[in-house]
């Protein structure tokens, strides 16, 4: 088989090049943030890394550099005709300086246990999901009708060649000598017709000619394709075609509005390959429903009828399972071998200390009665209340009202933790920063100034402005519970491998409600 090389850069393997091995083998050793150099097998053949072709680095060589993302990644070898020859799997490893691998896993799962909704995003690294709830995202719908509707696609074929088929009766006239069923509904009318004289005794029997081309209204038994497991079937069909043409527009409008970021890959780079996936199964699925038995179904009706023969029938069944995975939702349990793509790394990590942080909440007032939502964790005791907000809006305002607002443009920090009791209100701003060394989190200081400057809660500012970090050391003086409450800005370090504790200055804005 024909496989790329991988040659490896000084700090992973110095000098060091090995081919790839083809999937269900996963090829470990790549880092986010890294650049890697694929030697191409031949001229005129081309990888694609999770749909998005790589650029040349040269007339023979491919050149990758993953994004601020970690988790499994999937390459696909083309010919020079387009056509997919390998399928490899890549194993990225989030960046060591700031997160070690086990420590990264134990984040996902930890959040997937609260919610495995915030897992979910459009990098290309992949992590395991179930398939139980409700969860309605595109990018997860696309992924499975990608997987699996080719499936169903190939398991419908033996379907088509052996259909099931129905008995129909129908009521037709017939002369009497080719009569072969006769009901009711014939006896009656046979009595009420002179035809009856043909079956007189005796003396009361008459021969008249016209007699014998005498018609009789009979029952007509004929077979038919239009049974109740092709009316599911066709549903089945007509809903993974409603799916695919769906999904078409919503990404298209989710592309269009794409803007660009250097912390998230662009899905504009991958959105061809994917749109062309879309656009070639809408057009099997439109061919399907014009080929027999579903050109002779005359409704599409899914009956307790149909479910039971198709469960009866092992092609029937076989299909149904496919188109069923393809539309199925939930993401949650995590005893599904499906694949889901993943948020970028920093994006984990902000929503793990959202998580915890909650959790620590409950943790230090467990007499509040505390309810997690989507975006937030909110507490309440004896007309007391806090909220824990992940990402939420302070809007431009000129003037100062009740509620969040920003004193100059629109503002969005990480985490936001609001008290309001009858001493008033206040509030904590905690932006998470996945970065250790002394010069990123210098730089990233920038945003706790500017929102402990310019945030406000009705005419109060925030007690605190923080930054969330996963590893203390890169400046040891703004780590200082002394420093904070002095200049209400600095770091505070959350991460799975330390025995973390609340800020200090949350525990002061949760005094207030003591």
């Amino acid at each position: 088989m024909i496989v790329p090389v991988v040659r490896w850069g000084e700090r992973e393997r110095p000098g060091a090049r090995e081919a790839l091995q083809p999937a269900p083998a996963v090829n470990g050793g790549f880092s986010e943030c890294k650049r890697y150099v694929f030697e191409k097998p031949d001229p005129g053949w081309s990888l694609r890394i999770d749909d998005e072709p790589l650029g040349e680095a040269g007339a023979k060589e491919w050149l990758w550099e993953p994004g601020f993302f970690a988790g499994e990644v999937t390459a696909e070898l083309l010919d020079p005709a387009g056509n997919a020859r390998a399928l490899f799997l890549l194993d990225v490893s989030p960046d060591a300086s700031k997160l070690g691998r086990e420590i990264f896993a134990q984040m996902i799962e930890e959040i997937r246990a609260e919610d495995p909704e915030l897992v979910l995003g459009s990098e290309p690294a992949t992590t395991l999901v179930g398939d139980l709830g409700e969860s309605d995202d595109l990018w997860l719908a696309f992924m499975r009708l990608r997987r699996h509707g080719p499936e169903f696609l190939r398991a419908v074929c033996p379907m088509i060649a052996r259909p099931r088929r129905t008995l129909h009766v129908r009521r037709g006239t017939s002369p009497l000598h080719r009569a072969r069923r006769v009901d009711r509904t014939t006896a009656a009318g046979l009595v009420r017709s002179p035809a009856i004289a043909l079956f007189a005794k005796g003396e009361a029997a008459v021969d008249l000619p016209f007699l014998a081309d005498c018609r009789l209204d009979v029952p007509v038994v004929y077979e038919t394709l239009d049974c109740a497991a092709n009316r599911a079937m066709l549903a089945l069909v007509l809903a993974l075609m409603r799916r695919t043409r769906n999904l078409l527009g919503r990404l298209q409008s989710a592309v269009d509005c794409e803007v660009e970021s250097e912390t998230r890959t662009l899905l504009s780079r991958r959105w061809p390959a994917r749109r062309e996936t879309l656009e070639r199964l809408g057009k099997q699925l439109k061919r399907l429903v014009r080929r027999s038995p579903f050109m002779h179904v005359t409704r599409p009706d899914v009956t307790a009828a149909g479910l039971t023969t198709i469960a009866t029938d092992p092609d029937y069944a076989r299909a149904w399972s496919q188109g069923w995975r393809a539309l199925r939702r939930g993401i949650a349990d995590g005893n599904s071998t499906e694949r889901m793509w993943t948020s970028p790394s920093w994006e984990i990590y902000e929503r793990w200390c959202f998580v915890r942080l909650g959790r620590m909440l409950a943790t230090e007032k467990p007499e509040w009665k505390w309810q997690r939502m989507t975006d937030r964790w909110a507490g309440d005791r004896c007309g007391r209340r806090a909220e824990l907000i992940l990402q939420p809006t302070f809007p431009s305002r000129t003037a100062p009202r009740d509620g969040l607002w920003s004193i100059s443009r629109e503002r969005v920090p990480d985490i936001v933790l609001r008290v309001e009791s009858a001493d008033g209100a206040r509030f904590v701003v905690l932006d998470a920063k996945y970065r250790t060394s002394r010069t990123a989190v210098l730089d990233a200081m920038e945003s706790a100034h500017i929102y402990q400057d310019s945030l406000r809660l009705g005419s109060r500012r925030p007690e605190a402005s923080l930054l969330l970090v996963p590893a203390a050391g890169g400046a040891s003086w703004l780590e200082d519970v002394e420093f904070h409450s002095t200049h209400r800005v600095g770091v505070h370090v959350l991460s799975p491998d330390d025995e973390s504790r609340l800020p200090a200055a949350v525990r002061v804005a949760l005094s207030c409600t003591s």
